[in-house]
């Protein structure tokens, strides 16, 4: 039986396989003329075993030879190559020196990830006031998680004067956007009236999409806020909540 449902499995995949090995054999024509986003797309293929087999050293040399045309997702992913060493060794000084070169192209994820070693001390010596610039690159381009970090950095003060205003800013951006813990931490900050307007309504709606999104840990808070609520104000809030689900889904 089992057998019989493998060999469904693999029929049912077939067409899709086929498919995506006929797109590797496209995008590869394009990449072997010189076209660095080609060769970008190929080095993920090669990443991921999209029409292909998985093969890291290959996609390695296909971002290299993407990046040395100036192609920012390359240089990204070269980075991302090195900072985790698949097929080569861990080097952070190559991970900063690739993210950086995207990071100047442009490429918001790069900065963001360069951000994060200069926060870190990461290849790079330990600079908050250089992280905060590359998380504000990112996070003005509607990078999701440089965003949060903008909030934490206001928030705490980290390379920057503390603003709670401006924190909260940054994190209503960020959990406009779905990222559940900024969600949960803006919510929390109705709750104590820091940055925003304390609003307890608003408190419970926050938390309440942040536990909806996957972010477990932000139960505790909302169920906390829900015993200071009346019924009428815990509906209020779930209606709330499934307005901005719904606003998402229209976009």
């Amino acid at each position: 039986m089992r057998r019989w449902v493998y060999t469904i499995v693999l029929l049912l995949m077939l067409p899709f396989c086929l498919g995506m090995t006929k797109e590797f054999d496209r995008v590869m024509v394009r990449a072997k003329r010189g076209d660095p986003e080609a060769q970008s797309s190929i080095g993920l293929m090669y990443e991921y075993g999209e029409g292909v087999a998985q093969d890291y050293q290959q996609a390695i040399y296909w971002y290299q030879k993407a990046a040395q045309q100036g192609n920012a997702q390359a240089e990204s992913l070269l980075g991302f190559m090195y900072y985790k060493g698949k097929s080569v060794p861990v080097d952070y000084g190559q991970a900063a020196h690739w993210y950086r070169k995207a990071a100047e192209h442009g490429f918001a994820e790069a900065q963001l990830n360069l951000g994060n070693m200069y926060a870190n001390g990461q290849g790079v010596p330990q600079n908050e006031r250089e992280a905060l610039q590359w998380y504000r690159k990112a996070a003005e381009q509607g990078e999701v998680q440089a965003q949060s970090q903008m909030g934490f950095a206001y928030w705490t003060g980290r390379g920057v004067k503390r603003d709670p205003a401006e924190s909260a800013r940054w994190y209503r951006l960020a959990a406009d956007q779905g990222w559940a813990q900024a969600q949960a931490i803006l919510g929390i900050l109705h709750m104590i009236g820091k940055g925003v307007p304390r609003d307890k309504v608003a408190a419970y709606m926050w938390t309440s999409l942040a536990v909806r999104n996957g972010f477990g840990k932000a139960s505790s808070a909302r169920d906390k806020i829900a015993k200071q609520l009346t019924p009428i104000q815990v509906e209020e809030g779930q209606r709330q909540a499934n307005v901005w689900i719904e606003s998402r889904s229209n976009r």
